[in-house]
């Protein structure tokens, strides 16, 4: 009964939770999907602005097309730890902690006395109303960003009873970085993927043989081979064949879409609009692929 409980808990309350997949400029490891993290290893909230170092005797996981991350302790003690960030001050946590807030149908989280500060850590003893079996641990931190983490930690009151003094490392060694907001984690350099890279499509049929290519050079210029006009629909044959030029590539910007123009020697430009969806590369409305030359 309290194993279910645990997961129920775990599926309710990671709905508020805003740690997203990696984002490419502060250098630490992608999260991958489907794989454990172990101690020592980090991860990016960047919507947050925080890094997460897995804390000793805890493993985290990433399910796959998900933006959820659970962290567990790896001993033989049940506890699980879930983290909630938001824009807010410690005071407005510590005032909202005590008001209690629902957890699940019948189930809510209350203080079991009161807050208490150690250097920059609010803290605050739980218990789970519904359920005399399991209690636990809230402790915050804010960041000079004005966000704020949260760390829930709790488990059946055997195993956390001897557990309170092992829970700092949790949130202490959480670092607050520079937030990137949502809107930029979305949006795709085609510039920089698509410079000095080798792009081709297949026939639409699917088989193996390649339909249009393109290179693009680190200088600017391509060249192009197409069988069909495949990329180029809507345009005439002309452009089968081999063919040369210069190339132009814009970024998505302010609602209008990326695009790559074609600057042919000898023939009219061609405007190809780029699109990434569902992790999908499409150019001209064609799923297309690149990759180093």
């Amino acid at each position: 009964m309290v194993k279910n409980h645990h997961e129920y808990e775990v599926k309710i309350l990671f709905h508020s939770v805003l740690f997203l997949p990696y984002w490419p400029g502060y250098g630490t490891r992608p999260t991958q999907g489907g794989r454990p993290y172990l101690a020592g290893e980090s991860f990016l909230a960047p919507a947050a602005g925080m890094k997460v170092t897995i804390p000793q005797n805890w493993k985290g996981f990433y399910p796959h097309n998900s933006e959820i991350f659970t962290m567990a302790n790896d001993t033989s003690v049940d506890i699980t730890c879930m983290y909630f960030a938001n824009q807010t001050t410690l005071k407005k946590l510590a005032s909202n902690w005590k008001k209690g807030f629902p957890l699940a149908q019948g189930l809510s989280i209350e203080l079991d006395g009161g807050t208490s500060k150690k250097g920059d850590i609010l803290s605050a003893k739980i218990i789970v109303a519904g359920n005399d079996m399991v209690e636990g641990f809230l402790q915050a931190r804010c960041g000079e960003y004005e966000y704020c983490i949260t760390a829930m930690v709790f488990g059946q009151k055997t195993e956390m009873i001897n557990y309170y003094g092992k829970l700092e490392s949790v949130i202490s060694e959480i670092e607050f970085v520079k937030p990137i907001p949502i809107s930029e984690l979305d949006v795709f350099d085609w510039q920089k993927e698509l410079t000095g890279k080798y792009l081709f499509s297949y026939d639409r049929d699917k088989a193996s043989k390649k339909e249009g290519q393109i290179w693009l050079n680190l200088d600017g210029t391509f060249k192009s081979k197409m069988k069909s006009t495949g990329m180029f629909k809507e345009q005439t044959g002309k452009y089968k064949g081999t063919k040369k030029g210069s190339y132009l590539i814009y970024n998505e910007k302010n609602g209008e879409p990326a695009k790559l123009v074609l600057l042919f020697s000898k023939l009219p430009e061609v405007t190809l609009p780029l699109e990434k969806r569902d992790n999908q590369f499409y150019i001209n409305g064609q799923v297309f692929y690149f990759s180093y030359q």
